[in-house]
């Protein structure tokens, strides 16, 4: 930052009324003008005019575009003030941006920060324009997005104490007048005071068995919301079904119903049923009917909305809805009566769609499966009610499905990873998650029940929430080919692009870069959103798509129920355009931060679970490639960590991003997206979760 460029938008802030470009130059080489001249200072004063106003001229330029100044008769007025609030983001080099209203970003240099730390809502002065760019210096903190850290002590400092903050950018260090031994782990509050230039903390707790509080951290980290308040009606609901809800439900009690989920989960979303007569198959789709419980505005469903979602962290869930829903009153389970919303859909011998009916409705659950309970039952010989039904399930899942890959669904093949923790509730072990028919059933089927509501509520004209996701952008597809080339793979351009990557997917079946393939694959697809406008969903190849199917866990589908209800009610729709596309933005935003913090956990434990095993050689796959090094997957394990270019000492090595491509300058040693290369385990930094591998 110069000087000048801080005088300029000083004397341009400070004027009353409208004013030309060349009043700000007078005004700014004013004291100048008082100097001594002489020939050589008149040269000087000219050249520095020419210059000044070439800045100047910038500077209200780039003002007058952000709505800083307003225009008349080629004159400037100040608009608004050049201080002014806006929320801090941090950058892990030190420095950041100030995002203010109306997408203006302020550039804001490391030593500009003022200890101000992520998210801070701080206030911001300009003082500089640079290109177009605007660059301040933070002021003050005028909320601190949270006061309270896990943080590492360092060193002692006579008798203070240095800690570091973990999961801040910057590398922001802090001090303590407490005794706290250095490497010990504390949780610590950090303080509006300073001694010797770094800001204060005190320490709530030191922590022993750092394992203990990985899920409390990652929460930490992200603000993840704590424990649900009190709602005193909940207390005075009865735990059975009210006569009176009965009114204007369809009584589903008869059919033959199970849940198929995980063998820990609680909160049973969805239920199915399913009918095969002369060649006719009948599929309900059951979803607990959270809006009988939960109204617009009132205090859950404001709590819902500020939640977003579920958060599943491990063997810990912070639930969307208080347990009194989420687990028993909106849980579908065995036994018991229970509140839905049903689709009923019909599809012939071949899995043609038929017909559709969507009613409130009323079950009971016969029998909680799990998605292993439900794989062995189909593949015993022992016969059943649940297993004729399941079996027609799968058949009926698996002509589903092929019509679907044959319309244009990109089928990715990428393995989750599955936490197994020991009695002490520690890691034991990092698997992947295998893939069962049983899980097939469920999702066919809660595909089949989204793509119906999402079509007759676009038929319908009923304002809605709906899932987009968009086709692959023309520079990503390109980019996927030449990638795919230097593996051998042909991609070819297609009407039906989901076709052509199905296509691809299928060729690299079994192989070992297998995974690869479809994670790059993934990476080159649109993110998928929440919005009011129905632009289908590439991924599936639907042309209508919404969230219905877990209204327990995701903000989104509970905003559907309300809208089909109202169609059900011949009601006005409870939403308008605007309160939609609200809403879409916040539970997608929403649903990236619990996705980010699951990821979190996944590295954190995947660095307890290695962190004994240094020295240890692996075989893995090349998974990423950066400017600072490459990425390698274990393959028996869904474990990532980092090849250092530092690490590579044989020779000086190039790093190719867009060719996936690490080679050696001298010896042309190459390493290759897809490559399976031997590691040995370096090192693992709990701290910054983060694993350092060598090549062997």
């Amino acid at each position: 930052m110069s000087n000048t460029s801080l005088r300029i938008l000083q004397t341009i802030e400070k004027q009353k009324g409208f004013f030309t470009p060349h009043d700000i130059v007078s005004a700014v080489l004013l004291p100048t003008s008082k100097a001594k001249k002489s020939k050589k200072g008149t040269k000087v004063s000219q050249r520095q005019a020419q210059q000044t106003l070439h800045r100047v001229h910038n500077a209200v330029t780039t003002l007058y575009q952000y709505g800083f100044l307003t225009k008349q008769n080629g004159k400037f007025k100040v608009a608004q003030p050049f201080c002014f609030t806006g929320t801090f983001i941090h950058s892990k080099k030190g420095d950041g941006v100030v995002n203010v209203q109306d997408d203006i970003e302020v550039h804001i240099y490391r030593e500009d920060v003022n200890h101000a730390r992520n998210k801070d809502i701080v206030q911001v002065q300009l003082t500089d324009i640079c290109r177009g760019i605007l660059f301040g210096r933070i002021t003050s903190i005028v909320t601190a997005n949270k006061q309270m850290f896990f943080a590492r002590c360092i060193k002692p400092n006579g008798k203070l104490r240095i800690l570091t903050l973990l999961d801040v950018p910057g590398n922001i260090q802090v001090i303590t007048k407490e005794n706290i031994k250095p490497g010990y782990l504390a949780i610590v509050t950090v303080k509006n005071t300073f001694i010797q230039n770094y800001q204060e903390c005190s320490i709530n707790a030191v922590i022993e068995h750092e394992e203990q509080y990985d899920v409390e951290r990652v929460v930490n980290k992200y603000s993840l919301p704590g424990a649900h308040p009190e709602y005193e009606h909940l207390a005075h609901i009865e735990d059975h079904v009210q006569p009176h809800e009965l009114k204007n439900r369809k009584d589903f009690r008869k059919l033959l119903t199970v849940t198929i989920d995980g063998e820990t989960a609680k909160d049973f979303d969805d239920a199915i049923s399913l009918e095969y007569k002369n060649g006719i198959y009948t599929l309900y789709v059951h979803i607990a009917d959270v809006s009988a419980y939960v109204y617009k505005d009132d205090a859950i469903d404001k709590e819902a909305y500020n939640r977003g979602t579920s958060y599943y962290l491990g063997n810990a869930v912070i639930p969307m809805l208080p347990e009194r829903l989420s687990n028993d009153l909106c849980s579908l389970k065995a036994g018991v009566d229970r509140l839905t919303l049903s689709v009923m859909l019909q599809f012939d011998s071949h899995g043609n769609y038929r017909t559709h009916a969507i009613h409130r409705g009323i079950i009971n659950v016969d029998q909680r499966l799990t998605y292993n309970l439900a794989q062995e039952i189909l593949n015993s010989k022992k016969r059943s009610k649940i297993k004729t039904m399941l079996t027609h399930a799968k058949d009926l899942a698996q002509k589903l499905k092929a019509k679907r890959l044959s319309n244009g669904r990109v089928d990715l093949n990428l393995a989750d990873a599955r936490m197994i923790f020991d009695n002490n509730a520690s890691i034991a072990d990092i698997a992947f998650a295998t893939r069962l028919d049983s899980h097939m059933i469920i999702e066919e089927f809660m595909l089949s029940a989204n793509e119906v509501v999402s079509r007759v509520l676009r038929e319908n004209n009923v304002p809605a929430l709906y899932r987009i996701h968009e086709p692959i952008a023309e520079e990503k597809f390109i980019a996927l080919q030449n990638f795919l080339k230097t593996l051998g793979i042909t991609l070819k351009e297609e009407d039906n692009a989901g076709l052509a990557l199905q296509r691809v997917i299928d060729s690299v079946a079994q192989k070992e870069y297998e995974q690869v393939v479809n994670f790059i694959v993934l990476k080159s697809l649109m993110q998928a959103y929440y919005g009011p406008t129905p632009l289908g969903h590439f991924g599936l190849g639907f042309k209508d798509y919404t969230h219905f199917t877990s209204p327990i866990r995701r903000y989104p589908d509970l905003i559907v129920h309300r809208c089909i209800k109202s169609l059900i009610d011949k009601e006005k729709p409870p939403y308008s355009q605007d309160e939609l596309t609200a809403i879409g933005e916040q539970s997608s935003k929403l649903e990236r931060i619990a996705q980010s913090a699951e990821r979190d956990l996944l590295k954190l434990k995947s660095c307890r679970l290695l962190q004994n095993k240094i020295g240890e050689e692996f075989q893995g796959i090349i998974s990423g490639v950066t400017r600072f090094g490459f990425y390698v997957s274990l393959l028996d394990k869904p474990i990532e960590g980092m090849v250092p270019l530092k690490f590579l000492t044989d020779d000086y090595y190039l790093v190719n991003e867009d060719d996936y491509t690490v080679i050696g300058r001298r010896l042309g040693r190459r390493f290759r997206l897809g490559d399976i290369v031997k590691v040995s385990l370096k090192n693992v930094d709990i701290d910054f979760m983060r694993i350092d591998f060598d090549v062997v």
